[in-house]
């Protein structure tokens, strides 16, 4: 399977670096199988630094990396994917550590519906199901892209770079 990042700067070993604001799923090197999504990304990495060059990696990933690491897989964005998000947002998350983690992409466009989800159910603990199915809804779920969040040297193994190309 091929995995695209979106990026700024040539690099050729992808390293795990701790983010200056909150992600979707904590510090990692995050991916996707989703070009487009991967080329917008290298574009606004240069927009908001105002350095370098759009620039699209390539990987390999081998297949059998579900073999020999801890995965968490969100097939399709939920209530925990939601509360996994959140927990991470909110720099906050203390549950069980994966080696890699696979689901949705709660890009900008999603950030206004998570926040509403986060400030919703800091106000009203009991309704939090209400809120995550309104959130849910509202993300649109058939348009999020996906994103393959590489959290540990041991994930990194398994994969391969094969072209660094300018965007």
């Amino acid at each position: 399977m091929q995995l695209y990042h979106g990026t700024n700067t040539h690099f050729k070993t992808p390293k795990i670096i701790a983010p200056n604001r909150a992600l979707d799923f904590g510090a990692g090197f995050y991916t996707t199988s989703d070009i487009g999504q991967a080329v917008a990304w290298a574009k606004v990495v240069v927009r908001r630094s105002d350095n370098g060059i759009p620039l699209l990696n390539t990987y390999e990933l081998d297949e059998n990396f579900r073999n020999h690491i801890k995965v968490k897989h969100f097939h399709a964005p939920n209530k925990e994917w939601l509360d996994f998000v959140c927990e991470h947002r909110l720099n906050n998350y203390n549950g069980e550590d994966y080696d890699l983690v696979i689901g949705p992409v709660a890009n900008d466009n999603t950030m206004p519906v998570i926040q509403s989800y986060i400030d919703s159910v800091q106000t009203n603990e009991s309704e939090k199901d209400f809120f995550a199915e309104f959130a849910l809804r509202q993300l649109r779920a058939d348009r999020l892209k996906d994103q393959f969040v590489f959290k540990t040297e041991a994930a990194l193994q398994y994969l391969t770079l094969l072209t660094v190309t300018e965007v």
